[in-house]
């Protein structure tokens, strides 16, 4: 029997979800809500996927719904819908408790997850909680499932949404950077995010390694490595990265 998806806030994170839904063997049968039209139109005709008259045909004909509207209107859109038993609610809007989700959406199981845009070509680290197995099956369809053993420990992982956007920013500084020091685009950009991904590939390779000890072995006394982190320390650009990791947790409690 296919797995039936509903998908309330049809939005960025939420294409990228079922771009990346459609693209596994036996993909879902996904709907979505009709409010973002054209975004909603565009899916379909890339996808296949169909679009419901209303958020209540949604839930009524989904086994599984993602609420991915912004965290200020999730409540308000699970609000008076057909939600029940058996059924599992996903929201990947921020901040949201799933005590407040339980006050709309019971007597549905209620989940949060923190999907990012690489979810479209199955490459998303996803925090969940509950380790809910109906939710952990669709997100690994995605890429890795970190299931978190607390709501205040998901909470704090969901940080990583943000920080996910932070490596795009120091891209963006460092390929412009290599181009106006007369490296071609294409190699500039080949180059940096080649780095990213051959280290984050060595640290996953060797768990027993930390982050320190790997710094360590590259960092030559004298050498270019060891010069560069000094100046970043000495900028508390690294300090930095900690800090805006706090707020953007601040931020998360306080909504």
């Amino acid at each position: 029997m296919t797995l039936r998806v509903g998908i309330i806030g049809v939005g960025h994170l939420a294409s990228c979800v079922v771009e990346g839904l459609c693209a596994v063997n036996n993909p879902p049968d996904i709907l979505l809500s009709p409010r973002n039209a054209k975004r909603a139109r565009a899916l379909s005709k890339r996808f296949g996927v169909r679009t419901a008259n209303d958020n209540r045909s949604v839930v009524s004909q989904s086994d599984i719904v993602i609420l991915a509207t912004r965290p200020l209107q999730a409540l308000n859109a699970g609000t008076d819908l057909p939600w029940r038993a058996k059924q599992t609610l996903i929201c990947v809007a921020a901040g949201v408790s799933c005590a407040e989700l339980s006050t709309v959406a019971s007597p549905a199981t209620i989940v949060r997850a923190m999907p990012v845009s690489c979810a479209a070509i199955g490459e998303s680290p996803t925090s969940l909680y509950p380790d809910d197995a109906n939710a952990r099956s669709l997100f690994t369809r995605l890429g890795p499932v970190i299931a978190l053993p607390d709501e205040s420990s998901f909470q704090a992982a969901s940080v990583i949404g943000a920080y996910y956007a932070w490596i795009y920013a120091l891209v963006a500084e460092t390929m412009p950077w290599l181009e106006t020091a007369g490296v071609p685009n294409t190699a500039a950009r080949s180059l940096v995010l080649q780095a990213i991904r051959g280290a984050a590939g060595m640290m996953l390779a060797r768990p027993d390694d930390s982050p320190a000890d790997m710094i360590h072995k590259l960092a030559t006394p004298g050498g270019i490595t060891e010069r560069g982190l000094a100046l970043l320390d000495q900028r508390g650009a690294l300090a930095a990265w900690r800090d805006a990791c706090q707020v953007s947790l601040e931020r998360l409690q306080n909504q």
